[in-house]
């Protein structure tokens, strides 16, 4: 799929809303026209999708959502930087003016509004086996972004009406959608995308069957359907299509992670066209984020203090948390040391004073600094490092992100059947990552507790524990009890910030959405 980013990019500049191309003149050899009314014009506007997503994962690491949730969960610890407020859940920044609130909205409305495009004049075609498939991606993605919008505001907007030259100064009705209109609509895209996916896609990178279950099990957990999230795991196990990788090690090692046990992958390539630019894409920061700032500590330029050894440059806003830590089994548990990195190496020429030690070339910093914790030296969590497609000094680089994998697959199938009593089967599923770790067969009564922890342990960083939390009710009584760390007064405001405004479980409606919607349609959230 790399070699068509450029491509895709050209599609996408003249792939704009309404609105725009009334009024611009189309630069591109890709007619609308073309691309509404043709089976490949309407393949060509699904793979515009795929630019506008990653893009939306490669903002700027101080305004990009996904790290705002990342940090406000009891497993991190959230560590400065514009979106700090978000994990100490402060009511002075954590508003409905605040960037991050605006742009998750804006940007899955605007995945949304290019899906009903496609999915609208998909719909108006002969229905071929490929224009299925076309209109079954653009489904997953409308499913994708109104699914992250209602776990996140929990009240949102449900609209599939494309804009077309008819309708654009039609009135609009706004209103917040209920639960069962919005659980209708995921469940009914994603079963089409389900049916008319195959279950591997022929370019790595793209929707297929086995994501659009991923994301259905999930909606159904949300949903308390645990006979749908239980058939989705069970689909997808019984397919045989995908398996977990011998070694929790092997699963984000190196640059492509497009293997068995990922069930979509987001790529990324430095091929012009990537980002939204005909110039050489910027990258993402994954690397940069969750492994502590020892260039600080070793001191020199970036390109002295940054090395293999330590994972290159850093910037350390949320990091592993002495709770998360605690949570595995030390000499059984592979993933302590494969996701981790506990300890950093004086990777430079010359000796270094850390307090009162000198830490010669060669030598691993101690784990305190004078018995004190240093946010430059605490442990980092390693999954997203990348020392392969980046220069060591540089902070952005171009990892492929796992957006969808089997082990949450096994985690939810756990869980689900837990909820349906079945014992055998929850643990037949909650053994698979368990095991698969190095730890002994689990033979005792499972229970909820085991499902939240091993949750945990399998997919810290990977940008679900806060909608987990949310899910089971947990979110306030688990940051007040484990969140931050202990030695770091800073990363503790969480624990009282949030359980003295429990509004915060839920993200403001950006003001200037309420303004445009109108606050006597559609009200703001409570407590904002």
């Amino acid at each position: 799929m790399k070699k068509y980013i450029a491509l895709f990019f050209l599609v996408l500049v003249g792939f704009t809303s309404c609105t725009d191309f009334l009024m611009e003149e189309n630069k591109t050899q890709y007619s609308q026209d073309y691309i509404f009314n043709s089976e490949g014009g309407l393949g060509l506007a699904v793979a515009a999708l795929y630019t506008l997503h990653r893009n939306y994962l490669g903002d700027d690491s101080e305004n990009n959502t996904t790290w705002a949730v990342e940090r406000g969960t009891d497993i991190v610890m959230t560590n400065g930087g514009t979106g700090n407020f978000y994990g100490i859940y402060d009511p002075n920044h954590l508003k409905p003016s605040a960037a991050q609130v605006s742009r998750m909205w804006s940007r899955m409305y605007q995945i949304i509004g290019r899906c009903n495009e496609i999915i609208t004049a998909g719909e108006q075609m002969e229905p071929t086996p490929e224009l299925k498939k076309s209109i079954a991606e653009a489904k997953a993605f409308r499913a994708q972004s109104y699914f992250l919008l209602f776990r996140t505001y929990d009240r949102i907007w449900l609209n599939t009406e494309p804009v077309t030259p008819e309708n654009v100064n039609d009135k609009r009705e706004y209103r917040p959608a209920t639960q069962d209109e919005v659980y209708e609509l995921l469940y009914s895209d994603l079963r089409y995308a389900a049916e008319n996916l195959d279950w591997t896609s022929e370019q790595p990178g793209r929707f297929n069957q086995a994501a659009a279950r991923s994301i259905l099990a999930k909606v159904a957990l949300w949903n308390k359907d645990w006979k749908t999230a239980l058939n989705q795991a069970d689909t997808i196990e019984l397919a045989g299509h995908y398996k977990l990788l011998d070694s929790p090690k092997a699963v984000f090692e190196g640059a492509d992670l497009n293997h068995s046990e990922a069930l979509m992958v987001q790529q990324w390539s430095e091929n012009p066209g990537g980002n939204l630019s005909t110039s050489t894409p910027k990258g993402h920061q994954f690397a940069t984020l969750f492994i502590a700032m020892s260039r600080s500590v070793i001191g020199g330029t970036n390109e002295e203090a940054c090395s293999v050894e330590n994972w290159g440059y850093t910037f350390g806003r949320c990091l592993p948390n002495p709770y998360l830590l605690s949570l595995y089994d030390k000499t059984k548990d592979a993933r302590y040391n494969d996701w981790f990195i506990h300890r950093y190496k004086n990777t430079s020429s010359k000796d270094v004073t850390y307090g009162k030690v000198t830490v010669k070339p060669g030598e691993y910093f101690p784990a305190t600094k004078d018995g004190a914790v240093d946010n430059y030296n605490l442990p980092g969590c390693t999954k997203h490092g990348d020392v392969t497609t980046r220069e060591l000094f540089a902070s952005r680089g171009y990892k492929d992100i796992i957006l969808y994998r089997l082990a949450d697959v096994y985690i939810m199938g756990a869980e689900a059947a837990l909820r349906l009593g079945d014992q055998t089967k929850a643990k037949y599923y909650f053994n698979k990552t368990w095991m698969r770790a190095g730890n002994a067969e689990f033979t005792g009564e499972l229970r909820m507790q085991n499902i939240i922890d091993e949750e945990a342990r399998e997919m810290c960083f990977e940008n679900d524990r806060w909608y987990f939390l949310k899910r089971l009710g947990l979110l306030i009584d688990q940051v007040k009890k484990y969140a931050g760390n202990e030695g770091w007064n800073a990363s503790l405001t969480g624990r009282t910030n949030l359980p003295a405004n429990p509004h915060f479980v839920r993200w403001p409606i950006p003001e200037e959405e309420v303004i445009n919607m109108g606050a006597e349609n559609f009200p703001q959230n409570v407590g904002y």
